[in-house]
């Protein structure tokens, strides 16, 4: 079962700036301010209650080494809305992404930890009547230990005006 239906990932962005989601640019603003001396922020230093209002957009998750997985540990209600309940799963166990929906999401993690820093996908679906709608995603890395390799992610993804019945789901 696949939620989004005709999703097209228009691009990839490390600039934020090129990003129109008040959502993304007020978690980026938040890691930033946690990003310190260049080293990356750890979980720790994030307190959920700075960012409230973004909590039904938020992902929170683990990276695994040897082999590479993503494991989500929370999930915000607003996202369970459109993906369905992805907390306690590893991203390439799934059942209900296509593997295109998985190897997507996987290279944009495999990005954030490569580079280190922040990137910003824009998507695009369409609704059940043929509309385009943009979705935007925001992948942060976080490291328990300065220096150290992303051991963690948060991320947002912001649907704007778009409800799940636009997507006749």
């Amino acid at each position: 079962m696949q939620l989004f239906p005709e999703r097209r990932v228009i691009r990839r962005e490390l600039d934020p700036a090129n990003i129109s989601s008040t959502t993304i640019h007020d978690l980026h603003r938040y890691w930033c301010s946690k990003h310190i001396d260049g080293q990356l922020p750890p979980r720790s230093a994030l307190d959920p209650l700075e960012f409230r209002h973004l909590l039904p957009n938020i992902l929170l998750g683990s990276i695994e080494y040897d082999p590479l997985r993503v494991f989500y540990r929370l999930v915000g209600t607003r996202i369970v809305e459109f993906r369905g309940e992805l907390t306690g799963h590893y991203l390439d166990a799934i059942p209900w992404f296509e593997p295109e929906t998985r190897l997507s999401i996987q290279k944009a993690y495999e990005l954030v930890i490569q580079l280190r820093r922040p990137t910003f996908t824009e998507t695009e679906i369409r609704s059940r009547n043929g509309t385009p709608h943009r979705i935007y995603t925001g992948l942060w890395p976080l490291a328990n230990v300065p220096q150290g390799p992303v051991d963690m992610f948060i991320a947002t993804e912001d649907y704007g005006s778009l409800e799940r019945h636009d997507l006749g789901i």
